[in-house]
């Protein structure tokens, strides 16, 4: 750990740097997150999912920024210099894609803003050409995560406007800036899309009650469904939709599939060892069987009906075909010097009587006499 700075009275901002034996590459996409977990009384803790602020072209450290309300990240504000982090990752599909996001509308809420850092950030130091208008909601102005960095970025990156909506309280701290009072409404919307929804990639981040209601004033302004990308903060129904689908979730479901499936084979075998064999063969049981393998076989023809012809023309088959074709001359060959051998082979003079067969009969005792 290098540093823990506080941003606000309620957000932290923690940066690390990597193991100076450690020559791997930080690898990420701006808009992702990462899974961090440090030491509590000396002993591990649990890993927390936080949103990487830093920017991918900033190698020598990675930042974290977290709202410090529980025990987690209580525990992160005592770090110290020299305390080991360990982060996995990278996670998350909200990412920006600098060749699909030409003109970006980010609506972000609160603490929603750090993912949305990381964005702008690669955005302005690597000079892109893509256009970003950033709409950032907090409750008042003594809470504004990143404010300094916002106006900053700003000024180096021209192609990028912050508009900051303010819910109460007076807005004096931001006087050089572009700020609105009350909530993030379709009137803000329409004056900085010009009305061209369609033309838009919308980034939404925040707690779920912001992210839902933007996701509907969009829909019904006629942005398209697959131009909208969000994530939701907080508690509560998060959603997550994006390009790129976090791994985690992919192996907790094939995880719980494997359960399920060992389970279910488990009950059978248990259900085989319990019952007796006279109810598995049972004539019901049996008939039951058999209607089912009937069933089965006529669902079978179907697939096997409904599948696509295979062209003759496709050179696999040509393969196939050649092989068999020389398989049968090999059969045909072998054939036809064993009926020659046969044909010249003569005829012995000798005629041989058959063996008699011998009877045999079985005693009550078990005793078996053959003559």
């Amino acid at each position: 750990m290098s540093s823990n700075q506080r941003l606000t009275s309620s957000t932290l901002l923690l940066t690390l740097t990597k193991d100076p034996d450690d020559t791997r590459q930080i690898s990420f996409q701006p808009g992702q997150y990462a899974a961090i977990s440090t030491k509590m009384h000396g002993r591990p803790t649990a890993a927390r999912c936080f949103s990487i602020v830093s920017s991918p072209t900033e190698q020598d450290m990675l930042q974290f920024s977290m709202r410090t309300r529980g025990h987690f990240t209580h525990a992160l504000t005592n770090l110290k210099e020299g305390d080991e982090v360990k982060v996995r990752g990278p996670f998350g599909g909200f990412v920006f894609d600098a060749e699909r996001d030409k003109n970006t509308v980010m609506l972000i809420g609160g603490i929603g803003i750090t993912p949305i850092i990381s964005m702008l950030r690669f955005a302005t130091y690597t000079n892109l050409a893509n256009k970003f208008s950033l709409i950032y909601s907090c409750q008042t102005q003594d809470d504004v995560p990143f404010a300094k960095q916002l106006i900053k970025l700003e000024e180096q990156n021209h192609n990028l406007r912050v508009m900051f909506v303010f819910g109460e309280g007076p807005t004096d701290k931001f006087a050089s800036q572009k700020v609105e009072i009350g909530r993030v409404d379709p009137e803000i919307l329409d004056h900085v899309t010009a009305g061209k929804y369609d033309e838009k990639t919308f980034f939404i981040c925040g707690p779920p009650p912001f992210m839902k209601g933007m996701t509907k004033i969009l829909r019904a302004k006629g942005a398209p469904k697959r131009n909208i990308i969000t994530e939701a903060f907080g508690q509560g129904h998060s959603r997550q939709t994006g390009k790129i689908r976090s791994w985690p979730t992919n192996m907790y479901i094939i995880t719980a599939a494997g359960i399920l499936f060992g389970s279910f084979i488990i009950m059978i075998g248990d259900l085989l060892k319990t019952l007796p064999l006279s109810s598995i063969f049972d004539t019901t049981n049996i008939n039951r069987l058999e209607t089912l393998k009937n069933s089965r076989q006529v669902d079978l023809d179907n697939l096997v009906n409904g599948l696509p012809e295979v062209t003759n023309d496709a050179p696999a088959t040509h393969a196939v075909n050649k092989a068999i074709q020389e398989y049968n001359d090999t059969l045909n060959t072998k054939s036809g010097s064993t009926s020659r051998q046969q044909t010249i082979t003569p005829k012995s003079t000798t005629t041989t009587k058959p063996k008699p067969v011998p009877k045999c009969t079985t005693t009550q005792s078990g005793v078996t006499t053959c003559v």
